[in-house]
């Protein structure tokens, strides 16, 4: 009779320890976790990565993306290969660019931007270029200085404006036959015969003093859904124009030069000189592409602002994307490297039940 009775004493101290809380800890120690509820975490299957993985659709919208529209600048050391222009970041938002098919062409340029300001949404940008032809007895210039204001207003969505002032100056009357051949081509392949002898016809030993002044202004606006993916919409005119002229005769044909330097002063109709589009832009992790369409006061016009392509290397962005997903795919080998030694005895012992006996 004792080892039953004892039996049951047992069971009784049993279940009262099981139905007693746990004792409160000592002063000073922390309180003992309850895991009672917890549960074995969810084993990460290539699902689970292809969820994690830092695509820039997933990445967060960055306002500073775009530097030709905006007052932006790209970072130092980053480079930006367009299919016109080259620009490089070389300081805290500053930065350098040409236009390489215009050097090789003779008409020598290069453009610089200064982010001046950033207060908060707020940015505001000194931005210049020049253009330089240089031939026999010739020269044509063409100098841009202006700014430009960017805001950040809310989410994803910016406001970009600016304006520009143009100055365009030709001096003498040159020889044509002395134009580089690929700029010859560029422009049609000029009759140089009969231009050569409308310039005498003109000109005669007198050198031409030309200088046109005009002011560009340019709004735009994009909304950022993500780092890859935006909208964005552009608009600009020349609103006013100027001319002078050495002497009384009209503006010789040079190049174009008498059409480009029409005899006006003053304002100018936005519809004589609109150019308005819309496009998609994708920005992947160094490929960019703008696509869409536009109207015009000049058929075609409407194409350069809406289409582009570059690639964009460099810059601290780029290396943070670049670690980002480094991190990722070192994370994911050796989750998955783990997985396999974890599989391995599992598949030793199948093996060595299904083996026939010695």
């Amino acid at each position: 009779m004792a080892i039953p009775t004892l039996i049951g004493l047992l069971s009784v101290l049993g279940a009262a320890a099981a139905n007693t809380p746990p004792a409160a800890p000592a002063e000073g120690e922390p309180p003992v976790p309850d895991l009672s509820g917890a549960v074995e975490p969810e084993t990460a299957d290539g699902a689970f990565f292809r969820f994690l993985k830092p695509l820039r659709v997933r990445l967060p919208q960055n306002p500073y993306g775009s530097i030709d529209f905006t007052a932006y600048t790209l970072e130092p050391g980053e480079v930006r290969l367009g299919l016109a222009s080259v620009h490089v970041g070389v300081a805290p938002r500053v930065q350098l660019g040409t236009v390489p098919v215009l050097d090789v062409l003779g008409v020598y340029n290069g453009s610089a931007k200064l982010n001046l300001v950033r207060v908060g949404p707020v940015d505001l940008a000194l931005q210049g270029s020049h253009y330089q032809l240089p031939i026999a007895g010739f020269v044509g210039r063409q100098t841009n200085l202006g700014g430009m204001a960017s805001v950040q207003v809310v989410g994803g969505w910016s406001i970009h404006a600016g304006a520009t002032y143009n100055l365009l100056a030709a001096d003498g009357a040159p020889d044509l036959t002395d134009l580089p051949p690929a700029l010859l081509a560029a422009t049609g392949g000029a009759d140089l015969e009969s231009a050569n002898n409308a310039i005498r016809q003109f000109a005669g030993q007198t050198a031409v003093d030309t200088t046109a002044r005009a002011v560009t202004v340019k709004v735009a606006t994009d909304v950022r859904f993500n780092r890859r993916d935006s909208l964005v919409v552009q608009g600009q005119a020349m609103v006013w124009g100027g001319v002078q002229s050495e002497g009384e005769e009209a503006i010789p044909p040079i190049l174009g030069l008498d059409e480009a330097l029409a005899d006006r002063e003053g304002q100018i109709p936005v519809q004589d000189t609109y150019v308005a589009s819309v496009a998609w832009q994708m920005q992947w992790k160094r490929a960019e592409l703008r696509v869409g369409a536009g109207v015009s006061s000049v058929p075609g016009a409407w194409l350069v602002q809406s289409t582009d392509f570059a690639w964009r290397f460099g810059g601290k962005t780029k290396r943070e994307e670049r670690k980002l997903r480094g991190a990722w795919r070192d994370n994911k080998r050796l989750i998955e490297k783990s997985e396999r030694r974890q599989q391995a005895p599992e598949t030793a012992i199948g093996r060595g039940a299904l083996a026939p006996a010695g």
